[in-house]
């Protein structure tokens, strides 16, 4: 992955900090949203709003298998109707930070689920590297407390985000192969915006987001994170590959920590960075060994 990073161009480096800044973003997005909305609203709008904008951008018809609507569909409630609502849950109670912080441990959870799921085959050094990955997650998540000392709520929900986005990426990578990225793009955001619509319906009054309080985040959540965020990351991944491409997923819990603590003074604990270094590093070595 190294002699990778050292051969890509312009545009991939480009790529790999729009992806990564955006998404960083998205963290404080929600905590700032969230002084309006309900986390069914951010989700909601935030997937509806990026389906809009990438179906604009690109018109062309989409024929799918029975089995490709069947795996975006649930890539739609496992990557973002679903996560997006329990990463703005979890920051009622948990600073935009640590969300972002616990976000980094998505592909450890990745590998996790390729291996117990999908049954995918790992040597005994990329098993080291997954338990020192989920060393890395307990320590960004609980510190050196004990779990059942001091359960964090809020937490909890932003690690169920992760796990979620782990089962999703497995999923969604035979679809991308075969379609491409753009379309699978298209079609999963329409299916999160019906699950993450039903949500809203059943739980909540349905409530605008307005000028001078929460409407700008929540573009910037659909038009930037779930629309130009999600395009970049997927023509990254067809320029380089996806071992490439998940540098920029690495870069995401550094972004939320900078944006948290330039515009709400957020601070991150010491033992929480060392965790997602820890958990940076383990994943990177996990995948270099893939590679």
């Amino acid at each position: 992955m190294v002699t990778l990073f050292f051969t890509m161009t312009t545009k991939n480096y480009l790529q790999i900090l729009i992806t990564s800044a955006l998404w960083g973003s998205s963290f404080l997005m929600m905590k700032i949203a969230l002084d309006e909305l309900t986390p069914f609203h951010i989700s909601f709008y935030r997937i509806f709003i990026g389906m809009l904008f990438i179906n604009l951008i690109n018109r062309d018809r989409v024929k799918l298998s029975v089995e490709a609507h069947i795996r975006l569909s649930l890539v739609g409630l496992l990557w973002m109707a679903l996560p997006f609502y329990l990463f703005a849950k979890s920051e009622e109670t948990i600073s935009s930070s640590l969300a972002g912080l616990i976000n980094g441990s998505t592909p450890i959870f990745i590998s996790l689920v390729a291996i117990t799921v999908f049954k995918e085959k790992i040597n005994a050094r990329q098993g080291l590297y997954l338990f020192s990955g989920f060393v890395g997650i307990y320590l960004i998540s609980f510190g050196l407390n004990s779990i059942f000392v001091e359960l964090n709520f809020g937490a909890l929900l932003a690690l169920l985000a992760s796990f979620s986005y782990g089962f999703a990426v497995n999923i969604v990578q035979p679809v991308i192969k075969n379609i491409g990225g753009i379309k699978s793009l298209k079609i999963t955001l329409r299916y999160g915006s019906l699950f993450s619509l039903i949500l809203l319906i059943l739980n909540e009054p349905f409530i605008m987001p307005t000028l001078g309080n929460s409407l700008l985040p929540i573009l910037l959540l659909g038009i930037g994170s779930s629309g130009i965020a999600f395009l970049s990351y997927y023509n990254l991944i067809n320029d380089v590959g996806a071992i490439g491409a998940s540098i920029a997923v690495y870069i995401v819990p550094i972004f939320s920590v900078i944006f948290g603590f330039v515009f709400l003074n957020e601070y991150s604990d010491l033992i929480q960075l060392v965790g997602i270094f820890i958990v940076i590093f383990s994943a990177f070595q996990f995948s270099k060994i893939k590679s």
